[in-house]
């Protein structure tokens, strides 16, 4: 069964148009469909993450810190994630960081 679609018209600048390509081209979808999926994953209150944004994650995390082994570094940084994207919408988050500056 196909859902009858409706037009919806957004502005963008040159630049956001041009990255929203690059983000389609690159999860191979078409703009629409990108846009489409993060809005209505916006309205659910899900946590868009792919891989490169995991492997970003990664990357700070090792920068941050040092001594601890990738593989265990790896498991904290999945850790944290799973716990974000799987949180309770009550439930609270720390307003600063343990970590004194």
């Amino acid at each position: 069964m196909t859902t009858k679609r409706h037009d919806v018209r957004i502005w963008l600048s040159l630049e956001e148009r041009y990255q929203l390509d690059l983000e389609a081209e690159r999860l191979g979808m078409s703009r629409s469909a990108l846009i489409r999926e993060r809005a209505l994953a916006y309205n659910s209150g899900a946590v868009h993450l792919d891989f490169h944004g995991y492997s970003r994650a990664l990357s700070k995390a090792a920068q941050t810190v040092s001594g601890i082994p990738r593989t265990q570094l790896e498991a904290i940084v999945a850790s944290v994630i799973n716990s974000i994207c799987h949180a309770e919408t009550t439930d609270s988050v720390p307003a600063a960081s343990a970590h004194p500056d």
